[in-house]
């Protein structure tokens, strides 16, 4: 793209956003910016999706329709391993007991107006290279709620290897990989065990212990759940998972709530280890066209020098309504706020994510995402300011097994993060291949 065609684009995208900045962007943070996003540091901190309450996603719809959940459902088609597994009889024992075992493979190109790095654009960082996002292996034994008994189940995601690990390791836990450079990583995303007790509560509560994804922001690191192969800013910029125990609480058949104690945002079991509270409210009536979930993340909220560790505290809300049997609209808002950051003392983060999809068939779907996400004291990116982003891209699924999906995607921002220019464009493809 020539320089005057992205001087066009920014004027016809960005006009309004530049009308809501602020003064002139703050001086860049304390910790450069590096090759890649990251790991529960300082600037930009940690990578940071979801625990839904109670039931996971629909992940092989990968529409918004639903409210964004922490692993993906067992899938309506059996693909490749479950069927080599299915001749056996012990895989036959494991099936009628509610167990389920799959995986997929996510890679993408990404073309772009940047020469090297797309930084700090999340998970499409490689500029004008293939990355092999993910390979990912999904566990699960699920609990059956409607069942008014005592039982368990548990959850295991692991990334094997791929780029995406890069954001998603927790501290104390495989992060030696990324400061060590390494580009195709292993990553133990998710593992926990779910006790469902049919007594606690008007409709039962399942008590979730290990390391399991937050509840904190619309999108998803599984990549046959989320809409986007890029991710939002505020997905990116907040937490990815948590270590602790969780409590999710089926009121009636509308309300749920969930309160649980973690060691922090993107935390293993590590020296810089800091209790943190979680909570969510969801309401969902199941006949109803809305849905709305609020979430927290709330602890002493302060940049743990001694640890180079940074604890936040996360406020986020988000909205999906179905328009029409083909229209669905999302939103995704989060405020998020540090304090004791080295050389800049109080910080905070905060944005807005408008969703819209269309069924075109059973097969296609279209869908918009437009962002602006405020980096106050560039703690988050590296570069401080506003950060306007307009994503439109398919998901097309010729066959249940291969999921292909093209979006395009301009950024601007207030200071000059793209390799020193204010805009980016990029055009990616990606492809899924589930087995």
């Amino acid at each position: 793209m020539t320089r005057t065609m992205k001087h066009i684009l920014a004027g016809l995208l960005v006009s309004p956003a530049l009308a809501l900045a602020q003064a002139p962007p703050a001086p860049a943070p304390v910790v450069p910016m590096p090759t890649a996003p990251p790991v529960a540091t300082l600037p930009p901190a940690v990578p940071p999706p979801a625990v839904a309450l109670p039931e996971p996603p629909k992940a092989d719809e990968a529409k918004a329709d639903d409210a964004k959940a922490d692993e993906p459902a067992a899938p309506k088609d059996k693909f490749l391993l479950e069927k080599l597994l299915a001749g056996s009889p012990a895989a036959q024992t494991l099936g009628k007991n509610g167990w389920t075992i799959y995986g997929w493979t996510q890679g993408s190109y990404n073309a772009s107006t940047a020469s090297n790095s797309n930084l700090p654009v999340p998970f499409i960082d490689r500029a004008n290279q293939f990355s092999l996002n993910q390979n990912w292996l999904h566990v699960e034994k699920a609990v059956d709620t409607s069942k008014k008994e005592y039982q368990w189940g548990m959850a295991a995601d692991v990334i094997m290897p791929g780029t995406d690990y890069r954001t998603t390791v927790a501290r104390g836990m495989f992060d030696g990989q990324v400061r060590n450079g390494v580009l195709y990583g292993f990553d133990l995303f998710q593992a926990y065990v779910d006790l469902f007790s049919p007594n606690v509560g008007p409709q039962g509560t399942i008590f979730r212990v290990g390391k399991f994804a937050t509840h904190c922001e619309y999108e998803v690191v599984q990549g046959i759940s989320n809409p986007f192969v890029s991710r939002s800013y505020l997905f990116q910029y907040n937490p990815f998972t948590h270590t602790g125990v969780n409590a999710i609480t089926q009121l009636n058949d509308d309300w749920t709530v969930s309160n649980g104690a973690v060691l922090g945002n993107d935390n293993f079991i590590d020296p810089a280890a800091q209790l943190t509270y979680i909570g969510q409210v969801k309401w969902a009536p199941k006949n109803g066209k809305t849905s709305a979930l609020f979430n927290v993340s709330v602890t002493n909220p302060r940049y743990n020098v001694a640890e180079a560790f940074a604890f936040y505290n996360v406020y986020n809300l988000q909205i999906t309504h179905k328009l029409t049997d083909k229209w669905t609209y999302a939103a995704d808002t989060t405020f998020s706020h540090m304090d004791n950051i080295p050389n800049v003392g109080s910080a905070n983060w905060y944005g807005f994510v408008n969703y819209l999809f269309y069924d075109v068939t059973d097969k296609l779907q279209s869908k918009a995402r437009v962002e602006l996400f405020e980096d106050s004291k560039g703690v988050r990116t590296g570069t401080a300011g506003l950060y306007t982003a307009v994503t439109y891209g398919l998901t097309w699924k010729p066959k249940p097994w291969l999921y292909i999906m093209p979006e395009v995607r301009y950024d601007y921002a207030q200071g000059r993060p793209f390799e020193g220019d204010h805009d980016l464009f990029t055009a990616t493809i990606g492809a899924i291949v589930r087995w």
